[in-house]
């Protein structure tokens, strides 16, 4: 064991403590769902699958295994001998001094998921049927003593040889051969290889196989290849490039074993308005609802501004939609919107959580809204819901730049957001700029660069950023609405032309409104309205 998990065993902080005895049915179906508490499970009969962010496990009577937060599991209980387990979910901080200051964080085991234990260790039998099992006894330990056996539990299970004497087909032959199967689902594998790998007879391993996975192996492969390909039909890519990665040579013979497996061809499986499609970026749902879909569900925004206002188009869209909450992704109330597919945007960093809930497509982020509306509805079938927005969107273009241009001729602008910790102008490059300067045909100020995406100054270099007009946003924290305070009282603020010809708008929530068509469409309309124009 490493010195670095050894002194985070030292000094663990347990909060909480609960166990748990489950018995399965026969065949029973464990629902995909998140841990969210740390967990220690112990298998104490039976037999079945665990499947832990998509890498499956066999899990027979004395095995072992540790669950973190955040890990997406789910399982099988075995057709004949139904699996029962014990399972201790806790919650824990590991506390450590450095130099004069204590410090609180989550720990993080370097031993999890399935645990190897060697049949012949009975001190952690021993430790587990003692915390397990403390229910049962004539005296009930307090809490202090449970947490304690919890506590060494914990010891033996991450400084064990991890070595087993027991190798058995079940526990680690089918267990490679799975492994081998969702690494190389896409490769023509013969049952007989994987019979091979798991250490079978190819009669036993299929027996075997159907017995813990509740499917056939060719079942399972087919399983693997069609949620691959579900993902990759919300590419760019051709049909015979998605059926070549997913393991056919040839795109007729694909299209048919896809439309067997799924009830429809795979060029109309996204054209299906009654596909379960999850949007998690920002304005994704809005292109959905702007083509009279409606995703099962969306994230929130509202936590990221000040002040939100409603797009009378989709409030009626919207009343059903789940709304997830941005700053912490709840993947079990996304679980349960059942989705088919997930959409999102090459801006947020890859999420390989979401990928063990549905196929998950993610799109490039452009701040052309129509040109995105054409590319998502071509996909979607929805060609025609997209040209009626398309001729609506630059007729009320046309119309505002004519107004400004004949109200003003050219006019300068730009949007300040206000941070807890800086000062941001926007520049060109980004989807409010896409709307100020291509739609709305104002200009960006000389100060500013026309490469720049944003550029952050301090209160003292506000004077050398003059324009007619500025939008004005502040992030809803008490910190930023402090910022505020001090720039609105400035000088420099009050000096600036736009300021003291009451040429300044409110931009609350333009940023995000702005990254989807109906959005844009609102906010256009709100430009035009605070323009007065």
């Amino acid at each position: 064991m490493s010195e670095s998990n050894r002194n985070l065993l030292e000094n663990l902080l347990f909060s909480s403590l609960h166990i748990y005895h489950y018995q399965g049915q026969a065949g029973g179906i464990l629902r995909k769902r998140t841990i969210h508490f740390y967990a220690v499970c112990v298998i104490t009969g039976g037999k079945g699958v665990v499947s832990i962010n998509d890498e499956v496990y066999a899990a027979e009577q004395g095995d072992y295994f540790v669950f973190l937060p955040g890990m997406i599991v789910e399982g099988n209980s075995h057709a004949v001998d139904p699996i029962q387990y014990a399972i201790g979910l806790f919650s824990c901080m590991q506390v450590s001094k450095h130099r004069k200051e204590w410090r609180i964080q989550q720990p993080q085991f370097e031993r999890k998921g399935k645990i190897q234990v060697p049949p012949d260790d009975y001190d952690i039998k021993a430790a587990a049927d003692q915390l397990m099992n403390a229910n049962a006894n004539k005296h009930t330990p307090n809490a202090i003593k449970r947490k304690y056996d919890l506590h060494h539990l914990l010891m033996l299970l991450m400084t064990c040889s991890g070595v087993r004497g027991d190798i058995t087909e079940a526990a680690v032959g089918m267990a490679h051969a799975l492994a081998y199967m969702n690494e190389n689902f896409m490769k023509d594998t013969r049952i007989g290889e994987l019979a091979r790998i798991a250490g079978y007879s190819t009669n036993h391993f299929i027996r075997t196989f159907k017995d813990q996975m509740n499917m056939t192996p060719t079942e399972y492969v087919l399983k693997q290849r069609m949620a691959k390909a579900k993902q990759l039909l919300f590419s760019s890519e051709k049909m015979k490039e998605v059926a070549q990665q997913v393991g056919y040579k040839d795109e007729h013979y694909f299209s048919r074993v896809f439309k067997k497996a799924e009830g429809t061809a795979p060029t109309l499986y996204l054209k299906d308005q009654s596909r379960r499609i999850a949007t998690l970026y920002y304005g994704i749902d809005d292109y959905l609802l702007t083509l009279g879909l409606k995703p099962v569900a969306a994230l929130s925004y509202v936590e990221r501004v000040s002040h939100t206002y409603p797009v009378d188009s989709l409030t009626a869209f919207n009343k059903d939609v789940v709304r997830l909450d941005s700053m912490k992704l709840n993947y079990n109330k996304l679980i349960q919107t059942k989705p088919d597919l997930i959409l999102t945007s090459d801006r947020l960093e890859e999420n390989e959580a979401l990928k063990h809930i549905a196929p998950t497509a993610v799109l490039k982020h452009s701040n052309d809204s129509s040109t995105m509306l054409a590319y998502i509805a071509g996909i979607l079938g929805r060609e025609q819901q997209a040209a009626v927005w398309l001729d609506s969107y630059a007729e009320r273009k046309q119309a505002i730049q004519k107004k400004i241009k004949e109200k003003w001729g050219k006019q300068t602008a730009y949007c300040i957001r206000v941070s807890p910790t800086f000062y941001r102008i926007y520049g060109i490059d980004n989807q409010i700029g896409s709307l100020l300067y291509e739609d709305a045909g104002l200009t960006l100020p000389s100060a500013i660069s026309a490469q720049e995406w944003a550029i952050d100054i301090q209160l003292q270099d506000l004077n050398g950023y003059n324009a007619d007009h500025i939008f004005l946003m502040t992030d809803p924290t008490e910190a930023s609405r402090q910022r505020l305070h001090r720039l609105l009282e400035s000088e420099e603020w009050r000096s600036l032309d736009a300021v003291r010809n009451h040429q300044v708008y409110d931009a609350s929530d333009l940023r995000f409104k702005t990254l989807g068509p109906a959005g844009r469409m609102w906010a256009l309309n709100d430009l035009a309205d605070q323009l007065r124009i």
